[in-house]
């Protein structure tokens, strides 16, 4: 997934408790910047929201591609050895939504799980509020569910409100268990149903139904 740059200074509507980027990092040089990660990478568990904070500033294009020479955001970070893609990606996302009490709280990953959780809500920022009214989530308060309930929660959410579209093999076979239902039905076996399933990485057609309508299409055959 690309690491889209994000604006300086602070957005509309940031939480109160996160710092705006000129207030510090700002005037670093950008191999500053890239010491400064450097030296917090080994303690990342500990200073991974000023980490976050200085990433941002370095995903600025005046930084990475005018003053450092790099096409894309993510071609310095692989370069000059920062992070992973993906730890960037939070790490900056994480720092950039919460303010830092709750971040610490939370810590990186939770953190990071509740704002994938808020966003399929409707948006990311609603996650400073769940921490901030310790929501119940699957009945859970955010400060006591785990990193893997969240998880859950959140797949659990996802599918309830964007189920995915069926592929075209189960779309077809779902027709087909619907087309059998109702001829079965027209033939006088009343109590027929026919669902598609997959089994054994195929789409198959089930067909139930009562011992008496079974015999009476056995023997209308």
């Amino acid at each position: 997934m690309p690491i889209r740059p994000l604006p300086a200074p602070r957005p509309p509507g940031a939480p109160p408790g996160v710092p705006p980027f000129f207030d510090r990092y700002a005037h670093m040089t950008g191999e500053q910047l890239i010491a400064e990660v450097h030296a917090r990478r080994e303690q990342v568990a500990v200073s991974f929201y000023s980490m976050g904070l200085v990433l941002r500033e370095l995903a600025r294009p005046e930084r990475y591609r005018l003053e450092l020479g790099f096409e894309t955001f993510e071609d310095l970070v692989e370069a000059r050895y920062l992070t992973s893609r993906i730890t960037a990606m939070k790490l900056i996302a994480v720092a950039s939504t919460f303010p830092e009490p709750q971040a610490r709280m939370l810590g990186v990953e939770k953190s990071y799980a509740l704002l994938r959780y808020a966003s399929i809500q409707g948006s990311a920022r609603d996650a400073v509020r769940l921490v901030a009214t310790n929501a119940v989530i699957e009945g859970e308060p955010v400060e006591r569910i785990s990193l893997r309930e969240l998880v859950e929660a959140a797949r659990h959410l996802k599918e309830r409100l964007h189920p995915p579209e069926p592929s075209e093999d189960e779309g077809a076979a779902r027709r087909a268990a619907r087309a059998l239902q109702a001829w079965l039905r027209r033939e006088g076996a009343r109590s027929a149903s026919a669902s598609a399933q997959r089994h054994g990485g195929a789409w198959q057609v089930r067909v139930h139904l009562s011992a008496t309508d079974a015999a009476r299409l056995a023997g209308a055959g």
